[in-house]
């Protein structure tokens, strides 16, 4: 999709959508659910409303949970989706060391989303959910955390006595916060965000200049220039005595790192050094030093420091850079030591004793808090939202690895269909493009993994492979210009899904005649250069669409600049040998296969020249509209109604099905038009490369 190149996530305000159900019990929501009755088969409803903690992207920058300062108790914001109501209840878990979670906080708020730094520009709408990371007072007796209430971020605070009450309820998002230096106190960072907002509504009266603030496939209005203004204020516990926080405290909420410098303490980053090359980075004092090994590189989260002075921290490696391991670095010259090593997913892990305390997950268990023993490799699960998911019955997941035509190492899973018979052939479908943690739905979950392989499919989900440009020595500039060269990188990515495809083909699992491809983002830009480029796939369903001859206006001046930096056409009539090996409008009568289409309305306007001429064509094409939908879809309704479609898609086209009757009865039929006006059509045939 045409922002998956393009976003710079820098983190600014939020924005609420959809709101919480008058007669929501948000306390009822947030409960864990436990393991009752017999095994049974999953649910669409089983994905969309896992408890979840963190981001629903995966692009975690904050904490997703703290330790108290003794270390006995650590605090995690949650968050449930309800189908029915179509809203979300977000919620506060205390959790102590034995496992036992008690909700100490459970709504009004719900979840909420980033708006983020764009291209110059601020407050651009992305999907992805805000992390909130509750902090704990330096004696452990108070909880600090925000909350979205009536649509603004509000600071709340829970006490050892068990109340949870507001501080600061702003008209304007409170973004971040710290406890005072006195423990008696918070010091809070407000958006100010008045006077732009001011501006520009005076610019509307007068008519906004078409410039580089204006993102037309977005907004049809201009973005405000700049990063985000903020102002500090200081507040009792108690909500008191809230007044403009002083020179010395704002210093010492924005620049921690440096106090303790200052201190003497040993502190440690990910930092480039003169190569280029990020690696772990130590300063002791005054002193700084690189770690040169091969092993302090291709690092994950934050390191740290131990008891003893050494650097732990996560990286990864093996295959494909497949695996997770924790490593520990004594200085100087010495040689990091692997410590623990997964295929696991690790996301911000933190010391605990000689231990580390991490979110977890994997294929076929949602997130959780593990406790990993260092000494031993054996874990502990602290924190797990989600025990119910032992008692559903999933299709067994097999983590495949192979090399593709360009010599790059790849790896996937591949799911099975729970009732699996190894004498039969079966239909495939391609889900993208990450693949180390649980299986939902693809990047972007839209297309529901585990239901496919229920409604009897293969599903191979892909991990992007490894650019095969290398980076070193290359600005990030001219990499991409490299890999844009004659499509190098997309046509790397299609050869790892075709490679293995042939595999499972020549293996006896999938049939030729029946696989399908999906994609959200830089997986539907795979799928649309698949269109053109391979006689593999059948039928394929994306979210967003497309890159064509229109998107060197409808980006904008200042996105389109920076296109036009690494390789792509400066207008629609320039660079036909480009637009012939990607557009769809430029080349509907050879598209390959069935397409549908599952919009947010605020990226419709890219997909409508395709669609056009696809249409024109007699290609099958097929459109829905989501309404205040953005890049990754957040409204619990449509993500079900996503997943449903999808399936029906996927049937109809591989499956040769019909739905029995009603609405679903009547979309169907409309897809078989479509089959039949195609096929009185000229045969449609890919370039084959």
């Amino acid at each position: 999709m045409l922002i998956s190149l393009a976003m710079s996530l820098a983190g600014a305000a939020t924005a609420a959508l959809p709101v919480v159900a008058a007669d929501l019990d948000c306390a009822k929501m947030l409960e864990i659910r436990r393991p009752a009755g017999a095994t049974r088969p999953i649910e669409a409803t089983d994905l969309i409303e896992t408890l979840d903690i963190g981001s629903n992207g995966g692009m975690e920058s904050d904490p997703v949970f703290t330790l108290s300062p003794d270390q006995s108790r650590l605090a995690v914001a949650v968050r449930r989706a309800d189908g029915r109501s179509n809203s979300y209840c977000s919620g506060i878990y205390i959790v102590n060391q034995d496992g036992q979670a008690s909700l100490i906080d459970a709504g009004p708020g719900v979840a909420f989303w980033r708006y983020d730094n764009f291209f110059g520009t601020r407050g651009f709408p992305t999907g992805i959910t805000k992390v909130i990371t509750p902090l704990w007072s330096s004696n452990g007796d108070n909880l600090a955390f925000l909350k979205l209430v009536n649509d603004r971020l509000q600071l709340w605070r829970w006490d050892v006595g068990g109340h949870s009450r507001p501080v600061a309820a702003p008209e304007d998002d409170i973004v971040d916060f710290r406890f005072g230096a006195d423990g008696k106190s918070l010091v809070y960072k407000q958006r100010a965000d008045g006077s732009s907002t001011e501006e520009l509504n005076q610019e509307a009266a007068r008519g906004y200049r078409l410039d580089d603030r204006f993102f037309p496939f977005a907004s049809r209005a201009p973005f405000p220039r700049g990063g985000a203004s903020y102002r500090f204020y200081r507040v009792d516990l108690d909500g008191s005595a809230r007044g403009p926080a002083t020179q010395a405290e704002i210093a010492a909420f924005t620049n921690d790192r440096s106090a303790a410098l200052r201190s003497g303490a040993i502190m440690v980053d990910v930092k480039a050094d003169a190569e280029g090359m990020s690696r772990i980075h130590m300063v002791f004092g005054t002193a700084a030093q690189f770690c040169r090994r091969a092993s302090c590189t291709d690092i994950e989260g934050q390191p740290w420091v131990t008891q003893a002075g050494h650097i732990r921290f996560v990286r990864r490696e093996g295959w494909g850079r497949s695996l997770a391991a924790i490593y520990e670095w004594k200085g100087g010259d010495t040689d990091p030591a692997r410590l623990f090593q997964t295929s696991d997913l690790l996301r911000g892990c933190v010391p605990i004793d000689d231990d580390a305390l991490c979110v977890r997950e994997n294929a076929t268990r949602p997130r959780y808090i593990d406790r990993i023993s260092l000494q031993d490799g054996k874990s502990r699960p602290i924190f797990e939202p989600n025990p119910d998911y032992a008692m559903i019955i999933r299709g067994r997941v097999e983590r495949l690895q192979w090399t593709n035509a360009m010599g790059i190492r790849s790896f996937g899973d591949l799911v099975y269909p729970p009732t699996f018979q190894p004498s039969r052939r079966y239909p495939l479908i391609i889900t993208q493009y990450e693949s180390r943690g649980f299986l939902r739905g693809g990047t972007g979950d839209e297309f529901p993994i585990q239901l496919f392989a229920k409604a009897g499919y293969l599903v191979l989900n892909i991990e992007r492979p490894q650019s095969p440009v290398s980076a070193k020595h290359l600005t990030p500039l001219e990499r991409q210009r490299r890999e844009n060269a004659d499509f190098f990188a997309r046509r790397n990515i299609l050869s790892t899904i075709e490679t293995k495809v042939l595999e499972l083909i020549d293996a006896g699992l999938v049939d030729p005649d029946r696989i399908g491809i999906t994609g959200l983002s830089d997986g539907s830009t795979t799928t649309q250069f698949a269109a053109l480029h391979s006689q593999m796939f059948k039928a394929a369903s994306i979210s967003g669409c497309c890159w064509e001859p229109s998107q060197t206006w409808l980006l904008g001046a200042a996105i389109q600049q920076h296109y036009q930096s690494i390789g792509w056409p400066a207008s629609p009539d320039a660079s036909s040998a480009i637009w012939s090996q990607m557009s769809l409008s430029r080349n509907a009568s050879r598209v390959a296969f069935p397409i549908l289409m599952q919009v947010a309305d605020g990226e419709l306007y890219p997909t409508l020249e395709a669609v056009r001429a696809l249409r024109a064509a007699n290609s099958p094409v097929d459109v829905y509209i989501f309404p205040d939908e953005l890049h990754i879809k957040r409204q619990p309704i449509h993500r079900l109604n996503v997943y449903r479609r999808n399936l029906r898609w996927f049937d109809f086209w591989l499956m040769d099905k019909m739905p029995a009757d009603g609405i679903e009865r009547e979309e169907a039929s409309r897809w078989a038009q479509m089959r039949r006006d195609w096929k009185q059509d000229p045969i449609h045939l890919p370039t084959s490369d």
